[in-house]
């Protein structure tokens, strides 16, 4: 059928009347002669013009039909295959994917992904449905092909808070279309941000898909994609016992030097300003100081209006957050050296961090769950002592394997006999090293074995320098188990004058930390534990995995993620919440800031550009073609031939009524 795209024009039909009312006003003038004498001239009746001929009827017939084309074709018309699915049989389907990922929100992308969205279903003559994909979900939509349905659904689309993900499109898209569908298109409209769909891949040819790209969210009139400066980083940490310094980073797109204003609210106000200066595609650190106590939370805010504004702002809470928590695993309670090592490393992990803000504290009932295989997430630093035959007995390596792989740390101290120990930990996969011996008496202090130099390459080195480092090389070692064949990954932090190990290393990529010492953490081993060295020693072991050294703060997610407590906490969207015990910050995706979009050609070719389907980043009129035909150069063609047709016409009608004038 025939359908136009400025409908509006039509209204022009209406000088259709134009024709009509000059024909019936036409009437050839009659031009006088001056003539001498008349009496010569022979009488004979006078022909009637008053009647039109059918030759008359014709042109006007004729100029009627010239302004019926010549209105069409203003109203630029097209023939559309129809508005079901089915052509001769044949299904045709048409899926329309929007991006809904944080960064449509700015430059405008997604209110112009919904105008391009809405003018590709007025000109398709498909079966058509909908998807809004973001890094979490597919939102898909089905109308039975009722454009209006279609159209309201798209204007009801909102962008997600999630970090976006092309695969996630790419991956699920395939099922939305029928099997028996003869023709299958995508129709993809984003901004292709690179952290989005950089990794993207799947060869949609292969699926019988073809696939159309548009661009949107260019913001070519507003100063472009680079026009943008975000918050990427904001946190308190403490300040002695009496203050909280909100630290916050500022990163700038632009390739020019700015100045931007970076205000701090609290209390439902704001309270404090700064101008800070940023370098071009750099960032700018900021500082607040505030009383500690005096207020729970706190947003930072960027005052300057730049291209895309979901990044302005951030929102922390100033309380100090939850005790990180530790526990024991322990073979036999009784044994004398593990009720000492219990009492000595349950203490000296109790009485670090500071101002309450980085606090420990001991909660076995959390160990005791790990060592049942049920971990919660909530333990951080696990003591199994005098592991020996009773760790491999209770099939342990499993769960302090998992609570590893999340970014737990262990300390392990070894059983009598130490071969036991050993064995244990190699059958396991946990360490790969031997045993060879026990250095030192079996019974009571004998020979004393002291501490080597430490490498100056090493962070206790860094701990333990100076007048601190006399205390610590002053240590006595008692008795110790001498380790061989130590594996490619571990590494020996401390030894003794003749090169053997004091304690071994097994980091993980989770950031989680192994930590063996083949020695008991008591007097009748060593006194280590009775010196001043004893708890930065014991700090410094395990500081790399937990926290990876940093100051703890409350549980930071990004939306999407869960935090599981008694019950799961589903973070939706930025800000600061409260979840039974917990305070919680949820963060925008520092990714979804970036200016940066993906190449038209490495799109295509992870697309499968490069087989017979084509791609275009510009308007799909390639595919629409196929069920919409543009007809707007036909009726320019009739609307010239029936112009020439009534010049000719008119002319020579012009000519014979001069002919006939004159041989009157």
């Amino acid at each position: 059928m025939i359908e136009f795209s400025q409908p509006a024009a039509l209204w022009t039909g209406l000088a259709i009347g134009l024709p009509i009312l000059a024909h019936m006003a036409y009437q050839t003038v009659t031009r006088k002669h001056p003539f001498s004498s008349l009496r010569f001239i022979r009488p004979t009746s006078i022909p009637r013009t008053g009647r039109k001929t059918p030759s008359d009827w014709l042109l006007l017939i004729l100029r009627i039909l010239l302004f019926v084309l010549l209105t069409m074709l203003l109203a630029d018309p097209y023939w559309k295959s129809g508005d079901s699915s089915i052509d001769n049989g044949e299904i045709r389907q048409t899926v329309i994917a929007i991006d809904l990922s944080p960064s449509m929100q700015g430059w405008n992308g997604l209110t112009e992904a919904k105008q391009k969205a809405k003018e590709i279903i007025l000109k398709d003559g498909f079966e058509y449905s909908l998807i809004g994909f973001s890094g979490r979900n597919l939102q898909y939509f089905k109308t039975e092909g009722k454009e209006q349905e279609l159209a309201e659904l798209i204007d009801g689309l909102t962008h997600d808070w999630g970090k976006g993900n092309g695969q996630l499109l790419l991956d699920g898209v395939a099922k939305r279309f029928s099997e028996g569908a003869k023709e299958k298109r995508l129709i993809i409209l984003s901004d292709f941000q690179s952290g989005d769909w950089q990794s993207a891949y799947r060869d949609l040819a292969v699926d019988g898909i073809e696939f159309e790209l548009i661009k949107v969210g260019m913001n070519e009139e507003s100063g472009g994609r680079y026009d943008n400066q975000a918050i990427i980083e904001a946190k308190a940490v403490p300040v002695g016992t009496n203050q909280i310094r909100i630290w916050v980073v500022v990163r700038n797109w632009r390739d020019e030097k700015i100045s931007v204003q970076l205000s701090l609210n609290v209390g439902a106000k704001e309270r404090e300003t700064q101008s800070l200066v940023l370098n071009p595609l750099g960032s700018g650190q900021a500082q607040f100081i505030l009383p500690a106590g005096d207020f729970s939370k706190a947003t930072v805010r960027l005052q300057d209006n730049d291209s895309f504004q979901l990044d302005d702002q951030r929102s922390l809470w100033l309380k100090s957050p939850p005790p990180r928590r530790f526990g024991f695993w322990i073979g036999n309670e009784s044994e004398p050296d593990t009720v000492i090592e219990k009492q000595y490393l349950g203490t000296a992990v109790s009485s670090s961090g500071d101002s309450g803000w980085n606090r420990w504290e001991m909660n076995q009932d959390l160990a005791d769950s790990l060592r049942m295989g049920q971990d919660d997430g909530s333990l951080e630093l696990l003591f199994s002592l005098g592991t020996g035959s009773w760790f491999h007995e209770e099939g342990l390596s499993e769960f302090l394997q998992s609570f590893l792989s999340r970014g737990g740390v262990a300390l392990l101290t070894p059983s009598e006999p130490f071969s036991a120990s050993v064995s244990a930990l190699k059958k396991s996969g946990l360490l790969d090293l031997s045993f060879s011996k026990v250095v030192g008496g079996t019974s009571g202090r004998g020979e004393v074995y002291r501490l080597a130099a430490l490498s100056e390459s090493s962070t206790l080195n860094q701990v333990f320098s100076g007048k601190a480092s006399r205390d610590l090389y002053r240590t006595a070692f008692y008795r110790f188990g001498a380790l061989k064949n130590l594996g490619e990954d571990l590494r020996v932090p401390i030894r003794d004058r003749e090169d053997r190990p004091l304690a071994v290393v097994r980091n993980f990529e989770s950031g989680g930390r192994l930590v063996l010492l083949p020695f008991r953490v008591s007097p009748s081993w060593t006194d280590l534990p009775l010196r001043n060295s004893f708890l930065p020693m014991l700090m410094e072991l395990i500081r790399k995995g937990v926290g990876n050294g940093e100051i703890p703060t409350w549980p930071v997610l990004l939306p999407g993620e869960t935090w599981t407590g008694r019950e799961k906490f589903e973070a939706e969207k930025p800000g600061v919440f409260r979840f039974e015990d917990q305070w919680i910050e949820v963060i925008s995706p520092i990714s979804e800031s970036s200016p940066e979009v993906i190449s038209e050609s490495e799109l295509v070719e992870a697309l499968g550009g490069r087989g017979p389907k084509k791609a275009s980043v510009d308007l799909p009129v390639s595919l629409l073609e196929k069920s919409m035909k543009s007809l707007w150069l036909w009726f320019a063609i009739g609307v010239s031939i029936l112009l020439i047709v009534e010049m000719i016409w008119t002319r020579a009608k012009q000519n014979q009524n001069q002919e006939t004038m004159e041989h009157a």
